[in-house]
């Protein structure tokens, strides 16, 4: 799946040293925050700005798991597949691939259709 960003916004988020040390670490294998928290040498806070930064494009995926105590906790997996820069008429594109299962991009296509119905009327 690709989709059209704002350069300025994307350069922003990737910018942080963090983020790209997050989705090289969680390409490898879902990872909780914890991990990633000392991947990083950074708090857990910092790490769940930079997770909520990257899910609001879409580069990080949520998954929920147990430990063997029976402890439910979310790891985050890496969506990104490639991300393209090109220069056209004077402006930026950027392009994010990111990978999507075959529901969520059904569940996708649904809000855009339900979306441009309101639009429409």
């Amino acid at each position: 799946m690709s989709k059209a960003w704002d350069p300025d916004d994307i350069f922003d988020v990737l910018a942080s040293e963090d983020v790209r040390r997050i989705l090289v670490a969680t390409n490898v294998r879902p990872m909780s925050v914890k991990e990633l928290a000392d991947i990083c040498d950074r708090s857990l806070a910092t790490i769940y700005r930079r997770i909520e930064a990257m899910e609001n494009y879409n580069l990080l995926s949520e998954e929920m798991t147990r430990d063997a105590d029976g402890t439910q906790y979310s790891e985050y997996r890496s969506e990104l597949n490639e991300i393209t820069i090109s220069v056209e008429e004077e402006q930026l594109d950027i392009n994010i691939n990111i990978e999507k299962d075959t529901v969520d991009q059904f569940a996708e296509l649904i809000e855009d259709l339900e979306q441009s119905e309101k639009e429409n009327n």
